[in-house]
């Protein structure tokens, strides 16, 4: 099965069985991560203004908020997308935003960015050839100075084999090419965090965490 059959597979699994929209639980998780991001940003950058962003299966584009938020300019984040129903949403959303269509790893991209983001797409990648691929195409298309910005989980789901884990030992041998790589752990534990709703600060506690942010230096 291509990388690209795989992904539509899950996308369509995911589809039907809604497992990861709305409720108090997205917007404690969406909080949280544009607080790390913002942070992260701020003390990695002196100036946003100038600075472009690329994010890697990119969704519906709907990420591009954090950045927008944090103070980058709406003209200088740009998309990349496989499935069409989602390059669709992401015209519709920004109609004059770049989008680099279809798989990263092969489709030419003539420009280099300050930052490639990326979010639960490695862990949708089950092919070990293929994540390593693409961590090398990223690493590629930044900018001197510019970095990585990676948010996924570290942990299998045994009820899900759609998707595999990408643990820190994994994280650091995919960028072993980058000349440096920090992180830190964040999200509740989703069967955790469904259920205790609102108390969700009070669980965030480091050993109940799944994910991780990290920064991937060039």
């Amino acid at each position: 099965m291509s990388l690209e059959e795989q992904i539509i597979n899950q996308y369509n699994k995911r589809k039907s069985e809604s497992l990861y929209s709305g409720g108090l639980y997205s917007e404690h998780v969406d909080k949280e991560i544009y607080e790390c991001i913002s942070g992260v940003l701020k003390s990695e950058f002196n100036d946003y203004r100038d600075l472009n962003v690329l994010e890697i299966g990119a969704g519906n584009g709907s990420n591009a908020e954090i950045f927008v938020n944090c103070g980058f300019q709406i003209q200088n984040i740009y998309f990349n997308e496989l499935l069409p129903e989602r390059i669709n949403a992401i015209k519709s959303n920004y109609p004059n935003n770049t989008i680099f269509e279809g798989n990263a790893i092969e489709i030419p991209i003539d420009r280099k960015f300050d930052i490639i983001f990326q979010s639960t797409v490695f862990t949708s990648i089950l092919n070990t050839v293929d994540r390593k691929l693409l961590a090398e195409k990223m690493l590629g298309l930044l900018n001197p100075g510019g970095i990585v910005l990676w948010y996924d989980f570290i942990y299998n789901n045994p009820k899900n084999k759609d998707v595999r884990k990408v643990d820190v030992k994994e994280l650091k041998s995919l960028f072993s090419k980058s000349s440096g790589i920090y992180f830190k752990k964040i999200t509740l534990a989703p069967p955790i965090g469904r259920k205790v709703g609102r108390f969700y600060k009070l669980f965030n506690v480091p050993f109940l965490r799944s994910h991780i942010l990290a920064v991937i230096k060039k």
